[in-house]
């Protein structure tokens, strides 16, 4: 530690002084946050102590090593918790990979039947592990209980580690050049500007108010906002008292063409009196006059509730409601229906045990059916499409709002964007829409994630997270990004390895200077290779209409189940194919129960189903084989991060985790790189072949008969020696190719190669002399 010190006098009010000694001290990485001691548990004296099975991170130190049966190592470090499965193994034979679990993605850990540990995880993934002596099943769990308690403090969260460890010891060239810092680009300026949203003329319809400046006003609110230039800053704090949480109706995006807003906001605290808000009724009538065109026509405010018209007018006894048509003569109110959150949970909840069950059940669909996740996704996409279709074809301005406008608003409001705007279609604007729409807006990510309250927790993120990758599976050349950008932004939506999702709000992330302690994810995902859909079309200017009908949603696999890993099964069991499914049983009384179902980590566990039902029948002969061992990994269809080949086994350097398997995007890029070389290589041919052109062609011109001997490259020493003079005519041979190449074999068209002789004879036939 360096330290130093300098001398200050300090005079009080009776004009004595006294000397103060100030010292500024740089506190090391290692200092203020030390890694751990390792602790390995005890194995059988004819085996070597097992070792770290990956490389950690910065900041990374792993807490806890055992080792298993064939060989299989358990490691728990600060950030993750791995499970190795030995090269050599069973379980390696028939396909199944490591698991690569980051503790922030753990949402319960459970102990069933005294001798296996199930882990549940945020994106549904499920992974089991089983002990022949339940000491050591009971030991790991507690380990892991303790290890996935969210801190109290937000600056003991890994990603702060991460990022002190990383700068200080400045431990790899991926991390200077990936990573970077939330904050540095302000894009609210920019988007004004892009959206041509005039604010500083005197007839502007907009203004930027900082009423919100320091989050005065609205906490969950970003510092400026955007509102009708004749609403004044005290009408909008009168209005706000009058919305739930001060979430005063504000503008987010406009239409370039026909010049419709759309806004969002919370419900108004209408109550069972039926109170109403002038300044919030002359707020809304001015979003709806901003929008009128130059034939003055009045133009009639669209209120899309997400919620249904008994939930809004439920909410009145707890002090909320909707906007009574009386009191707004100029808005128009359409409900969209959609679950709340207890129900969003509940239907995860659901989805991530099916996940879980054995991959050969033969009401698989059925069961998937009875989640009513798929429903839940169509009716938020047909709300987006609501909102879209209003404001391009309708033209008229729309109000988004839920209940507190922090879940259900976002979802609609950013996906409604999504299909109107193809700058969201990029990785540069989606980000700028993440940012905006849940960030800077207010989305509660850390009550979601890993709140204290099991009831707050829902995957909103990850649900609107899977409405986009379904509106990219019906129009998958409209997105620069690819599958795996979507899989690696829900991974570390709750990794905890970077600080973009941390805390509930910005004016929290600012007070902790999250901003400036940890890095960035969307740095990160802008520079990963894979992260890149190589079927994107940057010409694709047309909204995107989305197919929300029930049949046409696909299930998020990538995520939620993982890559096909198994061989083929030539037998099926009699059991599965002539009996009746113990999981109808388990869903069915779930599904009818109306109460929303509560994981904590405190609790023991949740019964999902019987032991029989969750493990497979190969799984069950190596649980009888398993007699000699502490512990064994009973590796799941749907284990996180496994893959087939080998070959991908190596972490990523950056986030610790493992690649993503996309065969359609390494095939591209595979092309990709093909036909640049090949382009290359013809325009070094094209290079040869001129100097041998504009040399004889010069001889020609000379009278002088080109006798010299050619090289290899046919080359003449003459040629060789004037070569600097002749190429700066490079450009124009190699432009005329070009031009050729584009009208008679376009890349893609065939595997022949380019008509390189079609260029000889444009020379020989003088089509290009003036140039020369």
């Amino acid at each position: 530690m360096a330290a130093t010190a300098s001398l200050m006098e300090l005079s009080d009010s009776s004009g004595s002084s006294s000397t103060v000694i100030q010292s500024m001290c740089h506190v090391r990485a290692s200092e203020l946050y030390p890694k751990r001691d390792l602790e390995t548990d005890e194995g059988p004296p004819t085996l070597e102590p097992p070792t770290v099975p990956f490389v950690p991170l910065a900041g990374e130190s792993v807490e806890y090593l055992g080792r298993g049966s064939n060989n299989t190592v358990l490691a728990l470090s600060n950030y993750r918790f791995y499970l190795k499965v030995s090269d050599g193994g069973s379980k390696r034979r028939r396909g199944y990979q490591d698991s690569n679990i980051p503790l922030g993605l753990i949402e319960m850990v459970e102990i069933k039947d005294l001798f296996y540990l199930i882990i549940s995880c945020k994106d549904a993934r499920t992974c089991r592990c089983t002990f022949t002596t339940n000491d050591l099943c009971l030991e790991w769990y507690k380990r892991l209980t303790r290890a996935i308690i969210p801190p109290k403090n937000v600056q003991d969260v890994f990603a702060f580690a991460f990022h002190a460890w990383a700068i200080e010891d400045q431990c790899n060239e991926d991390i200077s050049l990936n990573l970077g810092h939330d904050g540095d680009d302000d894009y609210f300026m920019k988007e004004i500007e892009r959206l041509n949203i005039s604010v500083l003329s005197d007839n502007s319809k907009w203004r930027i108010s900082k009423v919100n400046w320091d989050y005065k006003l609205c906490a969950t609110y970003p510092n400026r906002l955007l509102v009708p230039s004749s609403i004044t800053d005290q009408t909008l704090e009168t209005a706000a008292k009058f919305r739930s949480s001060k979430r005063v109706p504000v503008i987010v995006w406009r239409h370039k063409g026909n010049g419709a807003i759309l806004a969002r906001c919370s419900q108004p605290e209408v109550g069972w009196l039926g109170w109403r808000s002038q300044e919030d009724e002359d707020l809304l009538k001015a979003i709806a006059e901003s929008c009128q065109n130059k034939s003055k026509k009045s133009k009639k405010l669209v209120v899309i509730d997400a919620r249904s018209y008994p939930s809004a007018v439920a909410n009145r006894a707890r002090g909320g409601g909707c906007e009574c048509p009386e009191y707004y003569p100029g808005c128009e109110i359409r409900f969209m229906n959609l679950a709340n959150i207890h129900a969003v949970r509940k239907s995860f909840h659901l989805l991530r045990q099916l996940c879980a069950s054995p991959p050969d059940l033969p009401n698989w669909y059925s069961l998937l059916e009875n989640t009513r996740w798929l429903h839940n996704i169509s009716g938020l996409l047909h709300a987006a499409n609501t909102v879209a279709a209003t404001i391009e074809l309708e033209i008229q301005p729309v109000l988004v709002h839920c209940s507190d406008g922090w879940d259900r608003t976002p979802q609609i409001v950013s996906l409604a964007e999504l299909m109107l705007d193809p700058y969201y279609r990029t990785i540069d604007g989606f980000r700028v829409l993440c940012q905006r729409e849940w960030l800077d807006f207010g989305h509660k990510f850390n009550d979601r994630g890993q709140g204290d309250d099991p009831n707050e927790r829902c995957p909103v993120f990850i649900q609107w997270l899977d409405c986009v990758h379904n509106v990219m599976a019906q129009y998958p050349c409209a997105f620069e990004f690819s599958k795996s950008y979507l899989v690696k932004l829900a991974q570390h939506t709750y990794a905890n390895l970077f600080g973009t999702f941390l805390c509930n709000s910005g004016a929290e992330r600012k007070r902790t200077g999250i901003g400036t302690a940890t890095f960035s994810v969307w740095k990160y995902l802008a520079a990963s290779v894979e992260c890149k859909n190589h079927l994107y079309s940057s010409q694709q200017d047309n909204i995107l209409w989305v197919s929300c009908n029930v049949r046409d949603m696909n299930l998020w696999r990538d995520l939620y189940v993982g890559p096909f890993t198994e061989g083929p099964q030539l037998t099926k069991s009699p059991e599965l194919c002539n009996s009746t499914l113990v999981m109808e049983g388990v869903i069915d009384p779930m599904v009818s129960n109306g109460q929303p179902i509560v994981f904590n980590n405190e609790s023991p566990c949740m019964e999902f189903s019987k032991t029989e039902d969750v493990i497979s029948l190969d799984d069950r002969d190596d649980k009888s084989s398993d007699t000699n061992s502490s512990s064994s990994i009973i590796a799941e269809e749907n284990g996180i991060e496994r893959h087939l080949n080998s070959t991908n086994n190596v972490l990523n350097t950056v986030d610790g985790l493992l690649p993503l398997v996309d065969d359609m995007q390494n095939r591209l890029q595979q092309l990709n790189l093909e036909y640049k070389a090949r382009e290359a290589a013809l325009q070094n041919e094209l290079h040869v072949t001129r100097l041998v052109l504009l040399r004889q062609a010069s001889h020609r011109c000379n009278g002088v008969e080109a006798t010299a001997t050619l090289d290899m490259n046919g080359l003449s020493l003459a040629d060789k020696i004037d070569d600097d003079q002749h190429r700066r005519r490079d450009d124009i041979v190699v432009g005329t190719c070009r031009a050729i190449r584009r009208s008679t074999n376009p890349v893609g068209a065939g595997p022949r190669g380019y008509p390189v002789y079609v260029v000889r004879q444009q020379i020989l036939a003088g089509k290009t002399e003036a140039s020369l």
